[in-house]
C-alpha cells in the first residue's frame, strides 16, 4: 500500500529555508522584545532623572511659603492655589497637594471633581523624605488611583513639629497627554524604521550565511546519495534476497523533509547496505571454505585416478596385455576429461557470480534453440536409448534473453535428465505461451521419467556439488555444479526455477522467459 504524498511548500522544503524562516521569526520576536524593553527602561530612566532633578521642589516650597497658618492651623488655600499656578507655569508636569499628618488631602488647586482618591499612603512619602529610597520612587496619583507616579515631598512644619506634607506629583495629566502624542512622533517613527532596517539587514545577512554554510552540506548529501544509488545498482541481480528486500523498503521510505533528513536517510540506507554486505562477505567466506573443501576432494579424485593408471602403465608396461593397456589409457583419459569438466564448470560459475556480470540480451527463437541443443546431445541420448519429445504450439516463440546462457541451461538440465533417467527412458520439452496482466512470457518445462528426488533432498539440489545420495557423480559423469549454474543464469534473467519430483517416477524443472517485444 503506497504512502500518501505530503505536499510541502517550497519555502519549507530545504534546510536553508527553514533556518531563514527561523531567523526571521527570532529577529522579529527579539526586536519586538528589545523595543518593548527599551521603552520600559527608557521610561524608568526618564522618571529617575526627572525625580532626581525635581526632588527638592517640595522642600523649597515649604521653606519659602507658609502653607498652614500658625494661629488657626488651617491651610492657606490662596497661597496653595497661587503656588500651583506658578508651578504649572514653571514646570507643567507638577501637581501640588497639601496633606495632613495622616495623608488626607486638605488642599489643592485642581477641580474638585478630578480628585478620585482623598487619602495618600505615607510610606513612599516618608521613604522619600528620609532619603533611603531607590529612584524612581512611585506614589499614588490622586486623579487616577490605578496608576503610580514619581513625586517630590517635604514635611510642612508648624512650631517645629510636622503639621503635614507637601506632595508634588511629577506626572500630571498634561504630561501624560504629551507622552501619548510623543508615541506617534517623528522620532519614534524613525526609531521603528531604523530598527526594521537593521532587522532586514540581519535577515539578508543570515540567509546568505546560511546558504554558504549549508552549500557544502548539500553537496555532501548529493554525493552520498549518488554513492548510495550506485551501490544500490551494484546489488541488483545478486542472489541475496534479504538485501533486495532491504533496498525495496528503503525505496518506499517517506520522502526526506530537508537536507539533514535526507542525509540521515541516506546514511541509514548505506549502513543497511554495509551490514548486508558484511553478511554477504561472511556467507561468501563460508561458501569459499566449503567450496575449497569440495573442490579439493573432487579435483583430487580424477587426478589421482589418472595418475595411478598412467604410473601403472609405466611400471608394468611389459607385463600388461594390449587390452589392459587400452583399458588403463581410456580410464586415464576419462579421469582427465572429468577433471577438465570440473575446472570448466568452476570457472564458469565463478564468472557468473561476479558482481559486474550482465547477460547480453537479444531476440531469438526458443524452439530453434531447443532443437539445436538436443541435436548436440543426440549422441548421449542414443547411447542410453532415451527418447525425447518437444511440445510447442508453434516455432515462432521468440524471447529476449542471452542465447548462450540459456543454451547452457538447456544443456545442463538435459544432461541431468540423461544422468538419472534409465535406458529407454523419456525426456519431454514443453513450451507454453503465457499471457497475463503483469507480463507475457513463455513457460519452459523439462521433465523425465527417471529416478526422481526425495522431498528431503529437493531443497538442496541447486547447491554446489549436490548429488543424489543414491547415485555417485563419477558414475553419472557429473561435476555437481550443473544445477547451481542453471539457477545462477536464471537469476541473472530474473526468472525463478521450480522443480517437482517423485521418487522412481521422474522430475520436472520449470521456468519462464519473457516474450520478445
Amino acid at each position: 500500500m503506497s504512502q500518501p504524498t505530503v505536499n510541502r511548500s517550497p519555502l519549507t522544503r530545504t534546510l536553508s529555508s527553514k533556518l531563514s524562516i527561523a531567523l526571521i521569526l527570532i529577529l522579529i520576536s527579539s526586536s519586538v522584545a528589545m523595543f518593548l524593553a527599551g521603552q520600559f527602561w527608557m521610561k524608568q530612566y526618564n522618571e529617575e532623572i526627572t525625580q532626581k532633578i525635581n526632588a527638592s521642589i517640595a522642600m523649597y516650597v515649604t521653606d519659602a511659603y507658609e502653607l498652614i497658618g500658625k494661629d488657626d492651623e488651617k491651610p492657606k488655600l490662596d497661597v496653595i492655589k497661587e503656588l500651583s499656578r506658578q508651578a504649572m507655569i514653571i514646570n507643567p508636569i507638577a501637581e501640588v497637594y497639601l496633606l495632613d499628618s495622616t495623608g488626607r488631602i486638605i488642599a489643592h488647586a485642581l477641580p474638585e471633581a478630578s480628585i478620585q482618591q482623598r487619602t495618600i499612603p505615607l510610606d513612599p512619602i516618608k521613604a522619600f523624605i528620609n532619603g533611603d529610597a531607590v529612584f524612581p520612587l512611585h506614589g499614588v496619583d490622586p486623579r487616577d488611583p490605578t496608576q503610580t507616579k514619581i513625586f517630590s515631598a517635604a514635611q510642612v512644619p508648624n512650631s517645629g513639629a510636622a503639621q503635614g506634607y507637601l506632595y508634588v506629583v511629577l506626572g500630571s495629566k498634561i504630561y501624560q497627554e504629551m507622552g501619548k502624542d510623543i508615541k506617534s512622533s517623528h522620532s519614534r517613527s524613525m526609531a521603528v524604521m531604523t530598527l526594521s532596517m537593521i532587522g532586514l539587514a540581519a535577515v539578508i545577512a543570515g540567509v546568505l550565511i546560511f546558504s554558504l554554510l549549508i552549500n557544502p552540506l548539500n553537496k555532501l548529501s548529493k554525493r552520498i546519495g549518488q554513492f548510495s544509488e550506485q551501490q544500490r545498482g551494484n546489488t541488483r541481480g545478486r542472489k541475496h534476497s534479504s538485501l533486495s528486500h532491504s533496498l525495496s523498503q528503503q525505496a518506499t521510505s517517506p520522502p526526506a523533509k530537508d537536507e539533514i533528513d535526507q542525509l540521515q536517510q541516506t546514511f541509514g540506507q548505506m549502513t543497511a547496505q554495509i551490514e548486508q554486505q558484511f553478511d554477504q562477505l561472511k556467507d561468501a567466506d563460508n561458501s569459499r571454505r566449503e567450496l575449497i573443501a569440495n573442490v579439493s576432494h573432487d579435483l583430487r579424485t580424477p587426478l589421482a585416478s589418472a595418475q595411478g593408471y598412467l604410473e601403472t602403465l609405466l611400471i608394468k608396461d611389459k607385463q600388461l596385455s594390449q587390452n589392459e593397456r587400452l583399458h588403463y589409457l581410456k580410464t586415464a583419459i576419462s579421469s582427465t576429461t572429468r577433471l577438465g569438466q570440473l575446472i570448466g564448470d568452476l570457472f564458469e560459475l565463478s564468472k557468473l557470480e561476479a558482481i559486474n556480470v550482465a547477460p547480453k540480451f537479444e531476440t531469438f527463437s526458443l524452439a530453434e534453440l531447443v532443437y539445436d541443443t538436443l541435436q548436440e546431445l543426440e549422441l548421449e541420448l542414443k547411447e542410453k536409448g532415451i527418447h525425447y519429445q518437444v511440445i510447442t504450439p508453434n516455432h515462432n516463440l521468440n524471447v529476449h534473453a542471452d542465447i548462450s546462457l540459456i543454451q547452457r541451461v538447456f544443456e545442463n538440465l538435459i544432461r541431468n535428465a540423461i544422468a538419472y533417467t534409465p535406458k529407454n527412458g523419456r525426456i519431454v520439452f514443453q513450451l507454453e505461451a503465457q499471457t497475463n496482466v503483469t507480463t507475457d512470457a513463455i513457460k519452459i518445462s523439462i521433465s523425465d521419467n527417471g529416478a526422481g528426488i526425495s522431498q528431503d533432498d529437493l531443497p538442496h539440489i541447486f547447491e554446489r556439488f549436490y548429488t543424489n545420495p543414491d547415485k555417485s557423480r563419477e558414475a553419472n559423469h557429473s561435476t555437481g555444479l550443473g544445477l547451481a549454474i542453471v539457477k545462477r543464469i536464471l537469476e541473472l534473467h530474473n526468472s525463478p526455477i521450480n522443480v517437482q519430483s517423485t521418487l522412481n517416477q521422474g522430475t520436472c524443472f520449470e521456468f519462464s522467459l519473457p516474450f520478445a517485444a
